[in-house]
């Protein structure tokens, strides 16, 4: 009976084994959830006290030569184990990781030491302590201490336990490690590219070079930290500097040479001209360069900054801590470059467009004052060849031959031609001078004025109006009546050989802007001399056959502009045309 039961009992080495592994698994899954060392530590000593019967634990960290505690769990009276540094109590972290398991007298005396971990222990004293080392691809990360009460001889499941229950830590421990390290990754690329986004936002706005440069600085300090770097513009034939971080403050007599300018000649200056490509000097050799005082850099880089095929200026960047340029840099310092060589050519090209924006309004005030004051200076003789001319004629006898009455007849077309292109230059200079009254404006009620002029002056005219609904914009509300005016006497000029002539307006909503066009089945012109038709005095007819001064849509251009708006013209030959403008919806 005995044999039977015996026979039927389970074995103990096989259910040790079953615990053992049960714990395993536990701790694998545990640890596959954890993003932080210390929650490692918790579960490998939980799980190794429960699974030996271990009475407390001890977790050491390697830092630099040193031993850290990191953890402790249970009830542990082994005084030796302190936080702090242990490298003075305990052999050196990589004389624990190749000499272990090894075990300790409760005074801390070494026992007895074992070379690797498939030796079986034999008895030890009461109070041992049993060593585990955590190593990862050799580099000894720290050792788990567990604490037994008595003497603990272990079998080979156990010491597989062990073995096991280390690894696993190492490589739960390095996880986290490289799980950190990408998050900072992620924060620093992430912290970076904003940085970057503000810089590049600046250098779309910013128009002034200096300020420019010293938020190039202030970024390349944050995405490259503990760099020195500048900005150098060429003047009187030297490269000087002109912005800087502040570092360069502690070393006085480098900042006054480089303030004081570089030869155009200095090997690091010379090569990026000629190439115009940024260049990375690794291993700096300050006295090699010609560039004296550099040298406690050990790596330099320089940026060309061109406008045109002109060099404007540099941007140098020195690294004293690194030799070597790494990939992620010289990707850095040619992104900030790049954006900073574009921002200056910009920043260059809008200043002399200020300039000459400045040239010719200069220009076109002087050319509006000469046209006032010869408009008003050129009425009296054109009223003196007009008066006298009819005086001459009246001091003649009344029979006059065909011939002279022509010659008469002429010089007072010509006189009235003449008047009338005064006019126009008149009110094409007022239109240009006098400022600006934003106020709403129903162009209903203006188009509705000026039709009713039209039916006023030309009671005789057959047109068929078709006006549409109309906005009510911002503007000045005189100087848009002119631009109304102009585009319906324009219309009517031009149909009155038509039987009956049709004349359309109407609007359309264009989401920033209104567009009002007016559409007639009159002359039309060719598509090819649209670009003539807002010009002063160019005309597509002849005087003879259609009257004015050819200077009415020229003024509307001229008050169109002025809103911040665009006159339009579409057109064919004997089918009619269609005038109008675009006026934004925003105030002027």
């Amino acid at each position: 009976m005995t044999d039977a039961l015996t026979a039927n009992s389970p074995d103990p080495a096989a259910v040790q084994a079953a615990q053992l592994l049960a714990h395993l698994q536990h701790v694998t899954q545990a640890l596959a959830a954890v993003r932080q060392a210390d929650e490692v530590f918790d579960i490998i000593l939980s799980d190794a006290l429960a699974a030996l019967g271990a009475i407390s634990g001890v977790v050491l960290l390697v830092e630099q030569s040193h031993l850290r505690v990191a953890a402790r769990s249970g009830h542990d009276d082994a005084s030796i184990w302190q936080d702090g540094d242990l490298s003075g109590h305990r052999p050196s972290p990589d004389a624990l990781c190749r000499d272990t398991p090894l075990f300790f007298s409760k005074s801390g005396d070494l026992v007895a030491a074992y070379p690797d971990l498939e030796a079986r222990t034999g008895g030890v004293a009461a109070d041992a302590s049993v060593v585990l080392p955590m190593v990862e691809e050799g580099r000894p990360l720290g050792v788990i201490i567990l604490n037994f009460k008595e003497p603990h001889n272990f079998t080979p499941e156990e010491e597989h336990f062990l073995r096991t229950l280390a690894g696993q830590c190492a490589l739960a421990l390095d996880r986290v490690r490289l799980s950190g390290d990408l998050e900072r990754q992620v924060r620093d690329r992430t912290a970076e590219l904003e940085a970057f986004v503000r810089f590049t936002e600046a250098a779309a706005s910013e128009i002034n070079v200096l300020a420019l440069a010293r938020r190039a600085v202030d970024i390349l300090s944050v995405l490259l930290p503990d760099c020195t770097n500048g900005y150098y513009a060429l003047e009187d034939g030297r490269w000087k500097l002109k912005v800087h971080t502040s570092d360069l403050e502690n070393d006085p007599v480098l900042l006054g040479t480089l303030k004081a300018g570089l030869p155009l000649d200095t090997p690091l200056f010379a090569q990026p001209m000629q190439t115009g490509e940024p260049v990375f000097v690794d291993g700096w050799e300050g006295e090699q360069e010609r560039f004296a005082l550099t040298g406690a850099y050990q790596s330099v880089a320089i940026y060309p900054l061109f406008i045109g095929e002109r060099p404007q200026a540099m941007f140098a960047l020195g690294v004293k801590d690194t030799p070597c340029w790494s990939e992620h840099d010289r990707a850095v310092f040619h992104s900030v470059g790049r954006s900073l060589s574009l921002a200056l050519e910009r920043t260059e090209t809008a200043r002399q467009l200020t300039v000459q924006n400045d040239l010719l309004r200069a220009s076109n005030e002087e050319l509006e004052a000469f046209t006032y004051s010869v408009s008003h200076d050129l009425r009296t003789p054109v009223r003196h060849i007009a008066s006298f001319g009819d005086l001459l004629r009246r001091e003649l006898p009344e029979l006059l031959s065909v011939k002279a009455e022509r010659y008469f007849g002429i010089v007072k077309t010509a006189a009235d031609t003449l008047n009338t292109l005064i006019d126009g230059m008149l009110d094409v200079s007022r239109a240009s001078r006098q400022p600006l009254k934003a106020e709403q404006v129903e162009l209903d009620r203006v188009f509705s004025a000026v039709r009713h002029e039209v039916g006023v002056a030309l009671p005789q005219r057959q047109i068929d109006w078709q006006v549409g609904t109309l906005p009510t914009v911002v503007g000045d509300a005189g100087l848009l009546r002119r631009v109304v005016t102009a585009l319906v006497d324009n219309a009517v000029k031009y149909t009155r050989d038509r039987e009956r002539a049709r004349i359309e307006v109407w609007a359309e909503d264009r989401g920033q802007s209104w567009a009002v066009l007016v559409r007639d089945n009159g002359v039309g012109f060719s598509p090819q001399y649209s670009d003539k038709l807002f010009s002063m005095f160019q005309r597509l007819h002849r005087q003879e056959d259609f009257e004015g001064a050819a200077v009415s849509l020229a003024n509307a251009r001229r008050i169109m502009t002025r809103h911040g708006g665009t006159m339009t013209a579409e057109g064919q030959t004997g089918v009619g045309a269609t005038f109008g403008f675009i006026l934004p919806k925003a105030p002027v």
